[in-house]
């Protein structure tokens, strides 16, 4: 009688499966790793190479930005969004009388910690910028050595503090450095052009909201196509009368300061119709409605001063956007 071997037990089985797999594993493994690294890097290749942004797309797009702002708090905001962009840190101080207090900072270790400083603005680069209304390039130890010494010193030594200037005065301050790392970008020159668009952009805001709104619905409800006869009847002095006050001659000063700023705010954000307004000598026909707008505007400051009588609206419209050819400026419009 023959004796049949007894059936092995799975636990007996178990270690020479394991081993096999173990073996077929480890020969596979380098040639797995290989492919698994060959797929990866093919759909890697395969992604779009992202493009680097321009500064001057990083300027449009804060610009951009500050203009949607609904508020001042957040006009603030997002300028300090928009000067982080080109610097490595920065934050803002809100002058309030003799002191600055510290509202919003980017880029440092601590951010919130810049409430905690009270700058002084009788002395120091901080008191020039605020006086001369120009940025003012310095030492992080000559802006405030307490700061310095909570922050630490940028990398290049150096920083910008800039003015933001509002109605001809200063409602805060800006520092801006280069960060402690050696790779930070900053570019003080688009920071200033920023710190101007903002003023402007306040003070514009402010003034509209004041002007009357049936003098907005005249203005929109004129028509496109104005004849001679529906043009504004203006006068165009181009120089302030000869014996004036001191009073008087400053009023003219800044008449013909806001006439600018309102008609250079025109030209920026219509420049194309600007272009092709003086190829076509059309310009008023095309910019009609914010001409208007910004006349009513200009009028309501200036219209019972004395300087009424020297129209420095009309003379800005022809000098900025007519390049002082007054023909330029088309049918409807009336010197």
């Amino acid at each position: 009688m023959l004796l049949q071997n007894p059936m092995p037990k799975p636990a007996d089985i178990q270690p020479i499966i394991e081993d096999a797999i173990a073996e077929v594993f480890d020969a596979s493994l380098p040639r797995l790793r290989e492919e698994m690294v060959r797929r990866t890097m093919e759909q890697l290749e395969a992604l779009p190479v992202p493009q680097e942004v321009s500064p001057s797309e990083l300027l449009n797009s804060a610009i951009a930005a500050i203009q949607e702002a609904a508020s001042q708090a957040e006009i603030l905001r997002r300028l300090m969004e928009g000067c982080v962009q080109f610097a490595g840190r920065c934050a803002l101080f809100v002058v309030k009388g003799r002191s600055i207090a510290g509202w919003l900072a980017f880029g440092f270790q601590d951010d919130d910690s810049i409430k905690n400083f009270i700058l002084d603005t009788a002395t120091g680069p901080v008191a020039q910028a605020i006086q001369d209304r120009i940025p003012v390039s310095t030492t992080i130890s000559d802006f405030d050595p307490g700061f310095a010494s909570a922050v630490g010193t940028p990398v290049e030594g150096g920083c910008q503090v800039l003015p933001l200037v509002v109605r001809q005065k200063v409602a805060a301050v800006v520092y801006v450095d280069a960060g402690l790392a050696p790779e930070e970008k900053f570019d003080a020159h688009a920071i200033q052009l920023l710190m101007r668009f903002t003023g402007l952009w306040i003070e514009l805001l402010a003034l509209r909201k004041a002007v009357p709104e049936e003098a907005q619905a005249v203005s929109a409800a004129a028509p496109a196509g104005n004849s001679p006869a529906m043009a504004p009847e203006v006068a165009v002095a181009r120089e302030a009368p000869a014996a004036l006050s001191p009073e008087d001659a400053e009023i003219h000063k800044k008449a013909r300061r806001f006439a600018k700023l309102l008609v250079e705010e025109i030209k920026l954000y219509n420049g194309q119709k600007v272009t092709e307004g003086r190829q076509n000598k059309d310009i008023y026909v095309r910019l009609q409605d914010e001409i208007e707008k910004s006349k009513a505007t200009y009028a309501r400051r200036y219209a019972e001063s004395t300087a009424a009588n020297a129209d420095y609206f009309t003379e800005e419209l022809i000098r900025v956007l007519a390049d002082n050819d007054v023909t330029l400026m088309g049918a409807g419009f009336s010197r």
